[in-house]
């Protein structure tokens, strides 16, 4: 109780930093002093036309994870709206995107910062039939505020690295609580909800990641066939790299831009400019997607490729035959290595994976992924694949890890069906 009642007061002291906060973010990205009105209560927010579903997404991977399930939402419930809220700027475009598809039926807006007032706020004028939150944003204030309402919550696409675990067993009367409050908690594996279930989580049932389900854009993939079409050589594809990694690639890569086409996705597109400048000081020339959409400027000659575009994963996945994974160079746990196995490419993956450690373990043992201890050793790894004559059974073992494990976004339905029925029926 103690703890508890010191965290509410904390929030309230920690707004005038989140202000600081917003404006240090702001001087790389600007689109962080936007809406600023929504994330500390200055608004109205908006009412429900409709029977609502809340769904929070914080960035860009938990917004594109959940268009499963908004997809599988929305094709059932005719007569519903969804009011996506995100955390970041590049998540609320990502959500923006979504939105596009399902005119009029998708609201979105910043979730506040967690404070007691501001959470009160937010769900007394949203007014959700009930929510669902993707895979680790949980926050004592918001499940005690949506207890308060009686709006049942579910942990959706649920994860807990045991890093993670660990910080939240330091303050477990204060998460505990939180834990505890959500109607159901849909594990992405048994590792996960054993350590859920540790951290104070009920209700808790397997049902895999709804990243498996995630299909390449149709519309990117035929853009992508047209554009290699046009390329003389295979493509290694850097995807989501994160800060400090490309520094360490770059000049393997530079050893090597005769032999391969290199075609570099940073994770944060704040980091665009600064990405191409790092391949530049290693003498390499840099062709930028959004300067040359479809990459003409190889005819000159070698050159680093740069996806400096955002919401089309798809489109740089199906471009390559290869796939180094970022976020598992630095200490960033790794990024998604899901999306370019299901587009074929096998993939490589350094020693950091711990967002990632059941995917990343399932794919080795598939033989979809292989380790690489040193940004060098991926580099000169992709390139045997292309001589040695294993390139295309790698690239159906990845296809086959990435197929084994669909099926989530149903099994998680199932459970967000049946509340929402339940709930819906009470307002009749």
């Amino acid at each position: 109780m103690l703890i508890s009642t010191l965290y509410r007061g904390l929030t309230y002291c920690a707004l005038p930093l989140a202000k600081c906060y917003l404006r240090k973010r702001a001087r790389k990205q600007p689109d962080y002093l936007k809406h600023w009105d929504e994330r500390f209560g200055w608004c109205r927010y908006p009412a429900p036309e409709k029977p609502r579903l809340w769904l929070h997404a914080v960035s860009v991977g938990e917004t594109a994870a959940a268009r499963t399930l908004i997809d599988a939402f929305l094709t059932e419930n005719s007569e519903a709206e969804i009011l996506l809220t995100c955390m970041t700027p590049t998540g609320r475009d990502t959500g923006a995107k979504i939105a596009e598809h399902y005119p009029g039926r998708i609201v979105q807006c910043y979730l506040p910062y967690d404070n007691p007032r501001l959470m009160a706020k937010f769900f007394d004028e949203t007014k959700p039939v009930m929510g669902v939150v993707m895979e680790t944003e949980v926050w004592p204030n918001m499940m005690q505020e949506a207890v308060k309402r009686r709006i049942p919550v579910v942990l959706a696409n649920a994860r807990e690295s045991e890093k993670s675990a660990g910080q939240a067993r330091l303050v477990a009367s204060l998460m505990g609580p939180a834990f505890a409050s959500f109607t159901a908690v849909l594990a992405q594996s048994q590792e996960d909800a054993e350590r859920l279930k540790a951290l104070g989580a009920n209700n808790i049932h397997v049902c895999g990641s709804v990243k498996f389900d995630i299909r390449p854009d149709p519309k990117q993939v035929e853009l992508a066939a047209k554009i290699k079409s046009a390329f003389k050589k295979k493509v290694i594809l850097l995807a989501s790299t994160r800060e400090g990694e490309e520094a360490m690639f770059s000049p393997h890569i530079a050893e090597h831009l005769e032999e391969a086409i290199f075609l570099v996705v940073p994770r944060h597109p704040q980091r665009f400019d600064e990405v191409a400048d790092i391949f530049k000081r290693s003498g390499c020339r840099v062709i930028r997607r959004s300067e040359d959409p479809e990459f003409a400027g190889l005819a000159e000659g070698p050159a680093v490729l740069l996806g400096d575009t955002m919401g089309e994963m798809s489109l740089y996945c199906a471009l390559s035959d290869v796939c180094i994974m970022g976020g598992s160079f630095g200490q960033f746990g790794c990024q998604n290595l899901i999306e370019p196995a299901a587009s074929g490419s096998p993939v490589l993956v350094g020693s950091s994976t711990f967002n990632f450690a059941k995917a990343v373990a399932d794919a080795l043992a598939e033989g979809g992924a292989v380790h690489a201890a040193h940004p060098r050793d991926a580099v000169e790894t992709a390139l045997s694949w292309f001589v040695d004559g294993t390139l295309a059974e790698r690239s159906r073992r990845a296809l086959v890890f990435a197929s084994l494990y669909t099926g989530a976004t149903q099994r998680q339905m199932q459970f967000v069906r049946g509340i929402w029925a339940q709930e819906t029926s009470k307002m009749s």
